[in-house]
Order: structure tokens, then sequence, then C-alpha cells
């Protein structure tokens, strides 16, 4: 048998938005290609009646992770539930937590890890991932020659978002990690934030040009307003003005929201390293020269402090 399982991501029951797309992918893999069975795997539960939307499941399997209060998890459980099902082709979209599980189920299974994912494709007996290379300034296609692999899908890979699921059907059930002993957890620092950033479809980023960390109310106000989450640059972060998690950059996250308002921030090529996988960008900027400019969709040519007050201010006028 062949069968593949596709790793699903969301928050409070609903799937991410780039998940549905992974959900509709894989569901045209399986029927191009001739596969058997579709496994969803999730770290929460949902809604049968919404994976019904995206693909023809098989089963969907809650990943229960364990209190880590003291202790990490192991993989052990779901790399047994993994073999069992005979999974030999697996689709994720790339997270930290599922890069650690990616790898981990490599590594036991002898199998080739694809990162950086944009397209895949039947190419006879071989299949061809092409994938982003560079930071995002190019495109690699390479071939594999097996039929069994890893695809770790990037947040901006693009699919026709169109599906037939008239036939699905969908069963539950649930495996436990285990608890690794031998390792304490010292410390966890939960991220704040009501939007997690690698999963917000717009995206606030702000720059060295709001001069001190005490004029980022303006920022937060506008996110809060249009439902986005907050990035900085990688110096705003050095300074501390902002948390770690909150830098967008080469070095740090790499977002593909729907929109990204870039503000005060010129635009060195390690910011637009974590941020060329969005659809549309809109940069406002003093600076008529920044580089930003070049790689945006939309651009504001002025002051930060001038600029985003109007623009909220219109916002909740309407």
């Amino acid at each position: 048998m062949k069968n593949i399982a596709v790793f699903i991501d969301g928050k409070s029951g609903q799937i991410s938005e780039s998940s549905q797309r992974l959900l509709v992918l894989a569901s045209n893999w399986l029927s191009k290609n001739n596969l058997d069975n579709m496994y969803v795997f999730g770290f929460e539960p949902v809604n049968s009646e919404q994976l019904k939307e995206y693909a023809s499941v098989v089963q969907y399997t809650h990943i229960k992770i364990p209190d880590l209060a003291n202790h990490s998890q192991v993989f052990g459980p779901l790399l047994a539930d993994i073999q069992q099902k005979e999974i030999s082709q697996f689709f994720y979209v790339k997270s930290l937590l599922m890069d650690t599980i990616a790898s981990f189920i490599a590594n036991k299974l002898s199998l080739p890890l694809i990162a950086n994912v944009l397209k895949i494709e039947s190419a006879g007996s071989a299949v061809q991932f092409t994938k982003s290379i560079f930071s995002g300034k190019a495109t690699l296609t390479t071939e594999i020659k097996e039929d069994a692999f890893i695809g770790a899908f990037s947040k901006s890979f693009a699919i026709d978002f169109t599906n037939n699921t008239s036939n699905s059907s969908v069963s539950q059930s649930e495996i436990t990690l285990g608890i690794d002993s031998q390792n304490k957890l010292i410390e966890n620092h939960p991220l704040t934030g009501s939007i997690p950033l690698p999963d917000a479809a717009i995206v606030v980023g702000a720059g060295r040009g709001f001069k001190d960390p005490s004029n980022w109310g303006i920022v937060e106000d506008l996110a809060k307003e249009i439902g986005a989450a907050t990035a900085c640059s990688k110096p705003v972060s050095d300074l501390n003005w902002r948390p770690h998690h909150e830098h967008v950059g080469q070095t740090g996250v790499k977002i593909a929201p729907k929109l990204y308002i870039a503000c005060g921030i010129s635009g060195a090529i390690q910011h637009l390293a974590g941020v060329n996988g969005s659809r549309k960008i809109v940069v406002i900027n003093n600076d008529p020269e920044a580089p930003f400019f070049k790689h945006a969709d939309y651009g504001i040519v002025g002051d930060v402090f001038d600029v985003l007050p109007r623009l909220l201010n219109k916002l909740k006028s309407h």
C-alpha cells in the first residue's frame, strides 16, 4: 500500500489557511497518483465537517502533547502509529515543531526530506520538487527516483484552491506523545500575542524609523484594528525594543501573509528574505530611495508618525 500523511495546524479548532491549502494539494496528489489512503495529523481536536471541505480523509489523528512542566516529549508513539499505517509520503508546512518531528521521522525511516517546497509534480517514475533557495531569491527544481519522502512546504506554496470532496468521510483517533524522563525542562517561555506571527494573514512590521520603543503604540493600535500580528526588523530586536520572536528576516521568523505592511523599514536584503513570500507588500517610509520600495506592491512616501495615525483614523471611521 502507498499511504500519505498530512500534518496540519490551527487554533481553537480552526484549520490554518496554509494547512487548508496543503490538504487540497495532498488530496489532489493522492487522486492523481493512484495512492491508497490519506491520514491527517494535528495537535488539537478539529471539526470533522471542516476537514471534509478540503480533503477526502480516511482518519484524523489528534496528537496530544503531554504536560511539559518538567520534561520534554518523545515521538516514539507517533512513529509507531505511522509505521502501523504504512505511511511512506509526508506533507507539512514548515514550523519549528514540525521541523523537529520531520527530522526525527526522516532519520528513523531513512527518508529524504525536501525543504522549502513550492510545488510538487509527477515526472514519470520520479517525483519533481520546485523549492525556494537562497532565502527566496531563486528556485531550484530537483527530482527523486523514489516514492517515499517528506515534503516540507514553504508557507508561500501556491495551489488552485478547488477540490471535490463530495464522497469524503472522517473518523478520528488520538495518540499521546511520550515523556522523556532523561532530560528535564528547566524553563518555558510562552510567546505573547493573540495572533501567532507565522500563522497571521496580515502582519504590520516596524523598524528603526520609530526611533524609540515608546512610539510602538501606534503599530499595535493599527494591528489590532485590522486583526494583524506585529513584527519588527532585526535592529529593533537587537536593541531590545521588541521581543526576538517578532523579528522577521533571514535569521528570524519567515512569514507569508496575505498582506505585509512595512513601516519605517528600509528593506535590507536580510529582512526581505523573511517577507518575500508575502502576497502583497505595502511600504511606508519617508525615504523615497529606500530599497523596500523596489519590492513593494504599494508604496507611501511619508513620515510614519503622520501616515499611520491618519490611516488608523480612516479605518476607524468605516
